[in-house]
């Protein structure tokens, strides 16, 4: 028997949306990808890229550093790449928990902040969300103790698409410990249209603990590419260089990331988002038509709550060549794909619909 740590194995893993090859008839709406196909700059871009690496790439991302950083208005100092929001995250807790040590998260939210917390030995803490599946900062805040390093808000929430005031979240940061780390996770926020909504950049200036988590998987559909970046004061961002996997970031990936920041393609990537916050809403009201209950959601994807046997609902889409991800025993997560796979998922709503309750 191989020497290990105790409980490695019993971990829950993460459970991707898909495994392996799927035919095109398929509509795939369980890990919130971007159904449309990279444009064709982008494309240009990896392809010139291709030819160097049998290179190691840039070791600090310098020139996507730079050009996030001129994005963001903030000096190169307060950006860090890595290969995906994901990593970015493990490497938060890493640096800052361990055994004896707690990192807070709402539940449901995104699995891995659990798994973080347990590779490095801390206490993972949940903390339940409103009846309204929004985030509870009051909770969380009073969950802190001197134990605590680091709290995880995802804004939007995944899986429940919900948001917090601005507001709200600058009285909660005020509230908090100025040397405990604050991850606002903005992986959807492109997707937001509440004016009031919370906006991690807002927040860089007043609060140096916080780190913003963004990610080009989603909005700029490099979800294959594994790209993300944090935002946060040069001490915070020292603390995540530390621990950074060398050449973590491919050459395709710096790439493929920089011609998304060209003003073309950005105003381009801006017409998808449009696009697909149009088809959220209109799959919202459809769904909600037929007596199906939606959270409101703000990022691309919906989730719908007090699904009875929502295994056996899942599987039987899924039987019917629409994939959608389980969440809990009674949620299920709908992604918003293309209009053709969310008309395919419409026309299996019988599947969503509890018959009992609507007296079936």
């Amino acid at each position: 028997m191989i020497r290990h740590r105790a409980g490695i194995l019993e971990m829950d893993g993460y459970v991707p949306g898909h495994v392996g090859p799927l035919a095109r008839q398929v509509a795939m709406l369980a890990s919130n990808e971007s159904p449309f196909p990279l444009l064709e700059r982008v494309q240009a871009a990896i392809r010139s890229s291709i030819t160097h690496t049998n290179r190691y790439p840039d070791f600090a991302s310098s020139d996507l550093t730079g050009a996030l950083a001129q994005r963001w208005h903030l000096p190169a100092d307060h950006v860090v790449v890595d290969s995906g929001s994901s990593t970015l995250l493990r490497n938060i807790v890493i640096a800052c928990a361990g055994p004896g040590t707690d990192v807070l998260y709402p539940w449901p939210s995104f699995p891995s902040y659990e798994h973080a917390a347990q590779l490095v030995g801390a206490t993972p803490i949940r903390v339940a969300l409103t009846s309204e599946y929004r985030l509870d900062l009051n909770r969380i805040a009073a969950a802190i103790t001197d134990r605590t390093r680091v709290v995880f808000l995802c804004l939007p929430n995944n899986p429940t698409g919900t948001t917090v005031d601005h507001a709200a979240l600058e009285s909660f940061l005020e509230a908090v410990p100025d040397d405990l780390v604050v991850v606002v996770d903005e992986c959807y926020r492109e997707f937001v249209t509440d004016p009031n909504a919370a906006s991690g950049p807002r927040l860089l200036g007043r609060f140096p603990n916080v780190v913003v988590l963004k990610s080009l998987s989603k909005s700029a559909g490099l979800a294959g590419l594994r790209i993300g970046y944090a935002l946060s004061s040069p001490e915070v961002c020292a603390l995540l260089r530390a621990v950074q996997v060398p050449f973590s970031v491919s050459s395709v990936a710096q790439a493929a990331a920089l011609a998304c920041l060209e003003p073309e393609v950005t105003s381009a990537l801006e017409s998808r988002i449009t696009a697909t916050v149009s088809e959220r809403r209109r799959i919202s009201r459809a769904l909600s038509a037929e007596g199906v209950e939606v959270v409101p959601s703000q990022a691309n994807f919906l989730f719908l709550p007090r699904q009875h046997y929502a295994m056996a609902k899942v599987r039987q889409l899924a039987d019917r060549s629409v994939l959608v991800r389980q969440i809990g025993p009674e949620g299920i997560r709908v992604s918003i794909g293309s209009r053709r796979d969310n008309d395919h998922l419409l026309a299996c709503v019988d599947v969503l619909i509890d018959r009992q309750a609507m007296g079936g």
